[in-house]
């Protein structure tokens, strides 16, 4: 692989560093808001978009966008799941819900606002029955060695997605964006080390993020292929930092 491929997949596991070291600073719920966040998906969207360009992007982030509510029907599972049983039962009903939804968007003629709506129905739906945070919370304290697998597994789930967004065309490649990579990563480990309540603070902090990430990609789905690459991911990220700063800034009540 060239030197551009390898410094692009390094930043896939760099968003998961700075999620990973949030948790140990502020707690759960903010390594959940930036595991929702596009840091992952942003990157490899645009590099498409560099690539294959801006048409190719935008009906790319139309998939990914529809995709959130498969991320929601995931971090869900997961969550409920969890309870009851260990985090390799809880990862395969989530990565199981995925997979279902997905399925289905591909039999629907998806435009951006109806990915759009798709995608706020199902964060709208994770907010109301995710489990309730209950009690206060203590900084997690990560391993070195929990730390870097996480990275390894993050490196190894993009490395994938690069590959086979341009094989497979934009349908294929806006489902793999939308992977639950962080989602897959740090509730499992959140779990086994910390327990329910924890990964409760943590995917209602996905579920905070994810909606900068539903920003983000309704903004390129609708704007890639008329206004160009470099305005349209300058305001995909504007309005997805925009968006989360509203969310997390509303009493609980209020959101979503």
């Amino acid at each position: 692989m060239s030197t551009e491929t390898w410094l692009r997949l390094a930043l896939v596991p760099s968003a998961v560093w700075l999620a990973s070291l949030a948790a140990r600073r502020w707690g759960h719920a903010v390594s959940g808001y930036l595991g929702g966040l596009p840091m992952i998906g942003g990157p490899i969207t645009l590099f498409l978009a560099l690539d294959l360009g801006g048409e190719f992007a935008a009906r790319s982030a139309i998939f990914t966008l529809a995709a959130v509510l498969g991320q929601a029907a995931h971090l869900m599972a997961f969550a409920h799941v969890g309870r009851t049983f260990g985090w390799p039962v809880a990862l395969a009903s989530g990565w199981g819900s995925f997979l279902a939804v997905c399925l289905l968007l591909t039999l629907v003629p998806l435009t951006p606002f109806l990915a759009l709506a798709l995608a706020v129905a199902g964060l709208a739906a994770a907010w109301r029955w995710l489990p309730a945070v209950h009690g206060a919370a203590s900084l997690p304290a990560i391993p070195p060695i929990e730390l870097r697998l996480r990275l390894v597994a993050a490196f190894a789930l993009a490395a994938l997605i690069l590959w086979a967004a341009p094989v497979f065309g934009p349908v294929v490649s806006g489902l793999l964006l939308s992977l639950p990579i962080t989602g897959s990563i740090m509730p499992p480990f959140t779990l086994a080390n910390y327990g329910p309540a924890s990964v409760a603070r943590l995917v209602r902090g996905f579920v905070a993020g994810l909606t900068g990430f539903t920003a983000f990609f309704f903004v390129v789905a609708f704007g890639a292929a008329r206004w160009g690459v470099a305005p349209v991911f300058g305001l995909a990220v504007v309005a997805a930092l925009a968006v989360v700063f509203a969310v997390t800034h509303l009493p609980s009540r209020q959101r979503l």
